[in-house]
């Protein structure tokens, strides 16, 4: 659903693309775009302009994992879990804080954490099941991120594609760690094996940022079926020689076309948000980077989880 909005106002349009890939049989991906200010969207649906100053907006990516008979359900559970939660809260969401606006969506996911890790224990045909999510809330001019697994979100700006969010895998603690260099870790054969999931344990630990948004911003959500068949180079190439260039939808195409080029091993999921140019603008050699946010207490997921593993 598109809407007619003023070109002199902070407006976002926001696009949507999920394909099966070249491999796999069913798609166990989805995403969701959902504004707050209307009826529950349906999943893997949706192109809007949104005004910024209209109301609050969630969207999320999901990489299921367990086969196609739990992959799809646990993926779908995810977001559909995740929507229900702030369209529940709308009021609540509405009046509060950053901190409690923050809080409010790390408790959904903690949710859908929940209702994932139970069904997988009481359904012998789902055990093992769980799903990534890269989630985004966008409030006013700032989006807060929300992390489990190695799906992506990416920001393009003034011509720099630059990843805003950090892999809960192997691989990605690696790279933080600067034992492995990027593109060591797309070869490694381990690349696969990712720290944690939704539904993997009764209780997660979310990696949560915020990156401020500026005029002319773009910002890709994707799973890992898109980033593991395309170099970091070509990405950024692709991105940044396409947005005000291409459509929405046919920039969208052209990566999923681009990662089915290159084999299409797993299923592609991408969700782009370009913000027009009445955002503030950005400060001269600004470059966007990960910024954990500050409500709080451990920056790091995975020390925990190493702790607990030796």
């Amino acid at each position: 659903m598109r809407a007619n909005v003023p070109a002199d106002k902070p407006t976002v349009e926001i696009l949507g693309i999920t394909d099966v890939g070249c491999v796999r049989s069913t798609n166990e991906d989805c995403f969701i775009i959902q504004p707050l200010t209307q009826e529950k969207s349906d999943l893997n649906s949706g192109s809007f302009a949104h005004l910024t100053e209209q109301g609050d907006l969630f969207l999320a990516v999901s990489d299921g994992m367990g086969g196609a008979a739990a992959g799809e359900v646990a993926s779908s559970t995810a977001l559909t879990s995740m929507r229900d939660h702030v369209m529940s809260q709308l009021d609540t969401i509405g009046k509060a804080n950053i901190d409690g606006l923050v809080e409010l969506v790390e408790q959904g996911i903690q949710k859908a954490n929940q209702e994932i890790y139970l069904a997988a224990q009481s359904n012998k045909n789902q055990k093992g099941m769980g799903a990534t999510i890269t989630a985004l809330f966008l409030r006013k001019d700032t989006a807060y991120l929300f992390q489990i697994g190695d799906s992506r979100a990416y920001l393009m700006r003034n011509g720099n594609l630059v990843r805003i969010t950090r892999d809960q895998s192997f691989v990605g603690h690696l790279v933080e760690m600067g034992t492995i260099t990027e593109e060591q870790a797309a070869r490694h054969p381990q690349r696969n094996v990712i720290l944690q999931a939704l539904g993997s344990n009764e209780k997660l630990k979310v990696d949560i940022s915020f990156i401020p948004l500026c005029a002319n911003d773009f910002l890709l959500l994707c799973t890992d079926g898109l980033y593991s068949e395309i170099q970091a180079s070509e990405l950024e190439r692709m991105v940044t020689n396409g947005v005000g260039k291409l459509e929405m939808n046919t920039l969208l195409q052209n990566l999923v076309d681009r990662a089915k080029d290159a084999g299409g091993h797993d299923n592609i999921t991408v969700i782009g948000l370009n913000c027009n140019d009445q955002f503030p603008q950005a400060e001269p050699g600004e470059r966007p980077r990960f910024m954990a946010f500050p409500f709080l207490n451990e920056d790091n997921p995975f020390s925990r989880i190493f702790q607990i593993q030796n």
